[in-house]
């Protein structure tokens, strides 16, 4: 039985989040990943940070896998585009 156990820690900073990675066979990763919030687009630069993670620390997979993690980036299932709208008149 693999005894591999990988721990993540993440802490809120004052403009983002800092992650701390512990690998106990002393891979050579960075110790701390730090993801810096974006004002313009918080909501793009958050799964830009969760697809990093994928890439760095999930499971290997690949457009064949009958399993995959994808991350992306949609409107609420209640929101409105109001600004699309026609208006008649």
């Amino acid at each position: 039985m693999n005894d591999y156990t990988m721990r993540f820690k993440v802490c809120r900073a004052r403009n983002g989040l800092v992650l701390e990675v512990e690998e106990p066979l002393g891979d050579e990763r960075p110790p701390e990943i730090v993801y810096q919030e974006r004002f313009d687009d918080e909501v793009e630069g958050f799964a830009e940070f969760l697809r990093y993670l994928n890439d760095e620390f999930g499971p290997s997979t690949n457009r064949y896998s009958p399993k995959r993690i994808y991350i992306c980036v949609e409107p609420g299932d209640k929101f409105e585009d109001v600004g699309s709208r026609k208006i008649e008149g």
